[in-house]
C-alpha cells in the first residue's frame, strides 16, 4: 500500500527578477515556505528519507495558483 503525503506547506514563489528567453515570463521562483511563526520566508530544507512532490492549488475565491509541498518517509527497495 503507498505512503500517503503528509506535513504540507505553502510554497512562497516570486517572479523571476532576470529575463532570459530560456525563461518564460510567467515562470515564478521558489521564495520559501509560509509559516504562522516568522514574517519573512523559510528556506526549504529538504530532510534525507523522504521524497517531496509539488502541488499547485488554486484558491477557491480569488483563483490565485499556489503552491503546496508534501512530503512522505520513502520507501526503499530492501523493505519487504
Amino acid at each position: 500500500m503507498a505512503r500517503p503525503y503528509g506535513d504540507p506547506v505553502e510554497i512562497l514563489t516570486a517572479p523571476v527578477p532576470a529575463q532570459s528567453p530560456f525563461i518564460p515570463g510567467d515562470a515564478k521562483i521558489v521564495v520559501g515556505v509560509v509559516a504562522p511563526a516568522s514574517p519573512d520566508p523559510i528556506p526549504i530544507v529538504l530532510l534525507p528519507g523522504f521524497e517531496y512532490r509539488m502541488v499547485e492549488w488554486r484558491h477557491p475565491t480569488t483563483h490565485e495558483i499556489h503552491w503546496r509541498l508534501e512530503r512522505r518517509k520513502s520507501s526503499r527497495l530492501d523493505e519487504d
